[in-house]
């Protein structure tokens, strides 16, 4: 079970660093999504209002038989926990649903706007004299139409195309205007044909339109120039995305050592309830032990290399005194061996920052109740990894552990009676046994990394980083104290008093 954790992360689909492989695994892929879109639109689709199909393929059935799986083979996720935001929902003024958005992993910014037409919409066409302009002539007189705010009416393209253009520019205004965010890419499409604006903002907001700005893209033109449909739209070129987690031997490809700005201890944790539910279960924690490279652009890059993990657990010395100390040197020395490989991989010397100096883990998902989460991340230590339940990731700076051996204070709070006696103790019972359950408990009643007082645990509930790992240990044994406490705050918590 323990390597099988480690193996599910890591045999998720990854982009390829081989960027000839990469172009010809989506040429081959292009091939045949256009072989079934075309089967499936001879076909017809099923109409909305009666059981009999249709003769037109409608925009809903060319998202789901085309854009989805284009987005796939581009290396976009779709769906729970994914990189695209479907139907995102925009606030400025009145309420706007782009049809696609990709969003950068790490930061959540959006990065990809892709606007997706009924399948049988026509192509670009020119009015008046303007019938036998070149494509890329009608798309530059185009935007620079709408940059100018003049009409519909007086439009150099049909007005159809006026509508579809003013309505990405709108889109591409809105994020910089209004949130500061630059998307990188801007996609109008059908499906049989595809308009590519590689710099939107400088065409919709600084009005510099010119033809090395977009490409435009028959559907006969898919498969001989995948090649640049792919160095345009897929998620490894847009959204700087690094696969999670990747070996030091694979650090040359996503960094050199010019690029290196800083490392930190970390680790991935795998929460398991061990034991048949027939009986009591109990707590199971494995750890990984991993480097978070930060590159200087900001991105951070996860390294493991070992997927055995190190097991929880607490041992006893000679005097029969428990600790943690096995546990926590067998993680140390992995560390450090991974540390040591990270930088000969790079050719440097690779020193651990302190946690204070890591940037931080965006928070929360891509999509928030009014849409994007546009606002700006704030500072966390663990994420929790959206694919698998009860997995996270957590950033411990020059530390190798989330806790320590021993609390930074002795404090008789860590029993239950010693609580009660002051009034303070949670529940009408002590945790004599790892649980599981609400609250999850690996340390309990009277060992050191306890803590059973009530005025704690209420004042920690919103700001624990390892409550859901254990929502009782106690706050002076754990690395991330500096970070959930001011120093005021600490002097009047109860610990040790």
């Amino acid at each position: 079970m323990a390597v099988s954790a480690a193996a599910a992360l890591s045999s998720s689909r990854v982009d390829s660093v081989n960027p000839i492989e990469a172009e010809n695994e989506f040429r081959a892929g292009i091939e045949t999504l256009l072989a079934e879109v075309d089967n499936q639109s001879q076909q017809g689709s099923f109409s909305s209002d009666a059981d009999e199909r249709d003769a037109v393929f409608h925009e809903h059935d060319t998202r789901i038989f085309f854009f989805d799986r284009l987005l796939d083979l581009l290396g976009w996720d779709l769906g729970a926990g994914g990189n695209v935001v479907q139907e995102a929902r925009i606030k400025v003024g009145t309420t706007k649903f782009v049809d696609y958005v990709g969003v950068n992993q790490d930061t959540h910014a959006p990065v990809l706007i892709l606007e997706a037409k009924a399948w049988d919409r026509p192509t670009i066409k020119g009015k008046g004299g303007r019938r036998d302009w070149s494509t890329t002539s009608l798309v530059i007189a185009a935007v620079k139409h709408i940059n100018a705010g003049r009409s519909k009416a007086s439009a150099p393209v049909i007005a159809e195309w006026h509508e579809h253009i003013a309505q990405l520019a709108g889109y591409v205004r809105n994020f910089s205007d209004h949130y500061g965010h630059s998307v990188s890419r801007a996609v109008l499409s059908s499906g049989q044909w595809m308009l590519v604006f590689n710099d939107p903002v400088s065409i919709f907001c600084d009005f510099d339109v010119n033809d090395q700005q977009f490409h435009f893209f028959n559907r006969e033109e898919y498969v001989a120039k995948s090649h640049v449909i792919f160095r345009q739209l897929a998620r490894v070129h847009t959204a700087g995305s690094i696969p999670f987690p990747i070996k030091s031997s694979q650090l040359g490809n996503y960094l050199s050592k010019a690029q290196f700005s800083a490392a930190f201890h970390g680790m991935l944790i795998r929460y398991e309830a061990s034991g048949t539910p027939v009986f009591t279960q109990r707590p199971r924690i494995l750890v990984y032990p991993c480097m978070i490279i930060q590159r200087d652009d900001g991105v951070l890059i996860t390294v493991i290399d070992a997927e055995n993990p190190a097991t929880m657990q607490i041992s006893r010395t000679g005097q029969g005194t428990e600790t943690l100390g096995p546990h926590l040197k067998a993680v140390e020395t992995a560390a450090k061996e991974l540390l040591q490989s990270c930088g000969d991989e790079l050719g440097l010397l690779m020193v651990p920052k302190e946690l204070a100096a890591f940037p931080g883990f965006p928070k929360g998902s891509v999509m928030d109740r009014d849409g994007i989460a546009l606002v700006t991340p704030q500072k966390l230590f663990v994420k929790l990894i959206r694919s698998f339940s009860d997995n996270w990731l957590a950033v411990t700076g020059c530390q190798t552990h989330f806790l320590h051996d021993q609390p930074k204070v002795e404090c008789r709070f860590n029993t239950w009676a010693a609580c009660n006696d002051v009034d303070c103790a949670i529940g009408t019972n002590a945790i004599n046994i790892p649980s599981t359950k609400i609250p999850r408990a690996f340390f309990v009643d009277g060992q050191p990394h306890h803590c059973a007082h009530r005025t704690v645990t209420d004042r920690r509930d919103a700001r624990c980083y390892i409550k859901a790992l254990d929502a009782r240990t106690c706050c002076n044994a754990c690395v991330y104290f500096d970070s959930c406490w001011s120093r005021s705050e600490a002097t009047i918590l109860p610990c040790g008093k």
